[in-house]
């Protein structure tokens, strides 16, 4: 680290002119030191003769040691303060390049908000809160689907935003699996604060689903492949982005369509990988999947769901004991992000600290002289 100083003139002026001046005012009082001790004022002196006799004392040889060496510490001291000062009117700083460069990463959280899966995507959504927070240059989105497709969340970097409508969600899939517990009883009798309860969470819900249940008795539920597809066209600038981007799809695949769809899952992840979309799919354990589903192969539709993800460039994983939402964000935060906007600038940074610390020591170093009787 090369140190220059970037007032360099005027700390060589001060220099100058501070020293010219030390110099004259040493020089005075030599001058009126010299003029005491003429001819005709030691004439005067009648003691004179007898400092041959003073030079000889023990005691006055060490005090005018000491007073010399206190002589030599205030100018020492006064000195440095005096350059240190100029040397800090130089403004002594050093300069470097930096080059800086900004991540970008635009990731959306698909969700499939069939009854199926309300607890993955509670866990999911609670544990995506902590990692929302700790985002820097990454943009967050959120797509929600059941039998159509709605933008929750369109993409921000305002984490505060962000971690309100995931707070929103939260609610959401918890009014899901009261609602389920409720109408798991419902047939054995419930008691009429359970049932005003029921009907109060219908309300809720229905209005929460206005925009994901859309003509559900012709079309059916749970699209896959229309959720992931239309998730992929939330992303802005879709075909010149500059930024990585990436879908974490939470799905248990398992699509109960009444008519033929227009996009299957693979056909969503052909579309994902031509336009460099990376998917990570988040499938639920197999306790869960048979628990909510009838008549589906768990393994038929994980495999599936495997197949679409890892031909994206991305991962899949299994919502298990072993399942680990913040280890799914760091692998996905280490891949690679585009960077963008690169600037080489030329940074200045002021080094005072060092002449500072000098002109304390100067003054210091000063004032214990004249403690001692010198300068």
């Amino acid at each position: 680290m090369e140190i220059e100083l970037r007032n360099e003139t005027l700390a060589l002026y001060v220099s100058i002119g501070v020293a010219l001046i030390v110099l004259g005012i040493f020089g005075f009082r030599e001058y009126k030191k010299r003029k005491a001790l003429s001819a005709d004022e030691m004439s005067r002196y009648m003691g004179y003769g007898a400092m041959w006799m003073v030079d000889s004392m023990k005691g006055y040889r060490l005090r005018k040691l000491f007073h010399t060496i206190c002589n030599v510490i205030g100018i020492a001291g006064i000195s440095l303060s005096i350059l240190s000062s100029a040397y800090l009117l130089g403004r002594p700083s050093y300069t470097e390049e930096v080059t800086t460069g900004v991540q970008r990463r635009d990731i959306f959280l698909c969700l499939d908000v069939s009854y199926s899966l309300y607890a993955l995507n509670y866990d999911f959504v609670k544990n995506l809160k902590t990692v929302v927070e700790g985002l820097d240059g990454d943009r967050v989105g959120i797509s929600i689907f059941n039998t159509t497709s709605v933008l929750y969340m369109p993409l921000t970097d305002d984490k505060e935003f962000a971690c309100e409508k995931l707070d929103q969600l939260e609610q959401y899939f918890i009014n899901q699996k009261r609602y389920c517990d409720l109408y798991d009883k419902y047939y054995d009798g419930l008691t009429d604060e359970e049932e005003e309860e029921m009907y109060t969470l219908i309300d809720e819900l229905l209005e929460f689903e206005a925009g994901t249940v859309v003509n559900s008795e012709e079309l059916g539920s749970s699209l896959i492949g229309e959720g992931l597809a239309t998730c992929l066209y939330d992303f802005p600038s879709l075909e010149d982005s500059e930024r990585t981007r990436i879908i974490l799809l939470v799905t248990d695949n398992a699509e109960n369509a009444y008519k033929k769809p227009d996009v299957r899952l693979p056909v969503a992840a052909d579309l994902c990988a031509k336009h460099d979309v990376v998917v990570f799919g988040i499938f639920p354990p197999e306790d869960k999947f048979y628990e909510m589903n009838y008549g589906y192969d768990f393994d038929d539709l994980s495999e599936e769901l495997r197949d679409s993800s890892v031909k994206t460039g991305g991962a899949f994983y299994v919502a298990d004991d072993n399942f680990d939402t913040k280890g799914i964000v760091k692998a996905i935060q280490s891949h690679e992000a585009m960077q963008v906007d690169e600037i080489t600038e030329t940074r200045t940074y002021d080094m005072p600290q060092t002449p500072f610390i000098c002109i304390l020591v100067g003054i210091v170093a000063f004032a214990v002289a004249r403690a001692g009787g010198a300068c």
